[in-house]
């Protein structure tokens, strides 16, 4: 018997914010991504990497940024990757992020970092990348989970198939994913939705929010649902993008 509660948690990442193609584009996405977690039924928002597209971009897109969490009814999780590293000149490091919502939990260490939310009975777990290299390796360190809570990992990197011959920066290994103590691996890096669950692991690239192929039209993220009885189901939902950007 676990005292663990069910949980619906909204996967996304590589929302790329300051995309100098795309900017307003993207900015739009995530807002349509925290408009819809209560719709969604969510329970916590989870962005797993590359938020922002590269450590110049203005103050005024990380501020949009924190307005937008502020609008979350729930708490949002931020693991930064390889476009937003968590090094000594981080922008997470930046002016803006002094003045960040209380709903927003940023996993900054590079061994590791657990994050506790005890109302949903819920442990959150991710190594903040400082550099990104074949060297990091984004699934070391997880620690075992709590009987009495969820366990869920966030992790920025490369899967690595059977066929896959390079060495990949912040690889992510079939076996690493088998033997995760994690009930769900939330990860990001590839802009589009695959599945890569492994033994008794489930484990989801949520993709981007315009996917692979950047639609203007809808935005995907992935529902990821935990249940004591019948354990972790996931699923992608689509949603209509919105129509402008909310005034902060």
């Amino acid at each position: 018997m676990t005292n663990r509660k069910s949980i619906r948690l909204i996967h996304t990442s590589d929302t790329h914010l300051g995309d100098e193609w795309s900017a307003a584009l993207a900015e739009r996405a995530l807002a349509t991504v925290v408009n819809n977690v209560p719709l969604l039924g969510g329970d916590a928002l989870l962005i797993v990497g590359d938020v922002f597209d590269h450590a110049r971009v203005s103050d005024a897109t990380l501020v949009y940024f924190l307005e937008q969490i502020a609008k979350a009814s729930v708490p949002a999780v931020v693991l930064p990757g390889n476009h937003d590293l968590h090094g000594p000149d981080s922008l997470y490091r930046r002016e803006p992020f002094s003045n960040s919502p209380p709903n927003l939990h940023i996993l900054s260490r590079e061994d590791g970092e657990r994050l506790t939310l005890p109302g949903l009975t819920l442990d959150i777990w991710g190594r903040a990348m400082f550099s990104h290299t074949p060297e990091f390796r984004p699934l070391l360190g997880m620690p075992a989970a709590d009987p009495d809570r969820w366990l869920v990992a966030l992790a920025h990197g490369h899967y690595h198939f059977e066929h896959d011959t390079d060495r990949r920066s912040a690889p992510i290994m079939p076996s690493e994913v088998a033997g995760a103590p994690c009930h769900y691996l939330a990860l990001g890096h590839w802009e589009r939705h695959v599945d890569v669950s492994q033994g008794g692991t489930t484990a989801v690239y949520s993709g981007s929010p315009l996917g692979a192929l950047q639609s203007n039209d809808s935005v995907n993220v992935t529902v990821a649902d935990l249940d004591p009885d019948s354990g972790v189901r996931t699923r992608q939902a689509n949603l209509p993008m919105a129509v402008r950007i909310p005034a902060g």
